[in-house]
């Protein structure tokens, strides 16, 4: 088993779909108000990818999802008339976000990456829409994680290939 932190950014809006008075925003930590994506949301997206490489199907299912994600969203108008809007938190295009996951025994760095590109490419992850036309993203890299000794803080290192 290894620790993984990948790098996702953003190709289209990722959008929050929590209803609120004024603005629909994301999922939330409860104790620290960070963004939340569901490990459910991931596992249906890295089956899709298995499928769609025909490897790793029973792999893919096991990888342990680290539901907080690294990254601040913003505030995003959605038009859906002309001057009629719909305010949500959202993550733009561009915007850059950490995953943490846990790799199950047999599933490479580079595996990983591979199933993780295939799902950004033509899925993407948006808890408004699981759709191609919201949260679609490009891997920028996975690399080992590792914890310091006393602190639940953590440090990224370039996992050895």
């Amino acid at each position: 088993m290894l620790e993984v932190q990948a790098r996702i950014q953003f190709t289209t809006h990722c959008l929050g779909n929590v209803r609120n008075k004024k603005i629909d925003c994301f999922l939330k930590d409860p104790s620290e108000g960070r963004v939340m994506f569901l490990p459910t949301w991931w596992r249906a997206l890295m089956s899709y990818s298995a499928k769609v490489l025909n490897k790793h199907h029973k792999l893919a299912k096991e990888v342990d999802w680290d539901p907080i994600v690294d990254g601040t969203p913003s505030e995003y108008k959605r038009f859906y008339k002309p001057e009629v809007f719909q305010l949500h938190e959202a993550f733009f295009p561009g915007d850059i976000i950490g995953v943490n996951a846990v790799l199950p025994t047999g599933l490479t760095v580079t595996d990983f990456w591979q199933l993780l590109d295939v799902a950004g490419r033509y899925k993407g992850i948006s808890p408004y829409r699981p759709e191609p036309k919201y949260g679609t993203f490009n891997v920028q890299d996975v690399r080992k994680r590792v914890r310091t000794h006393k602190s639940e803080e953590s440090n990224v290192e370039t996992p050895n290939k």
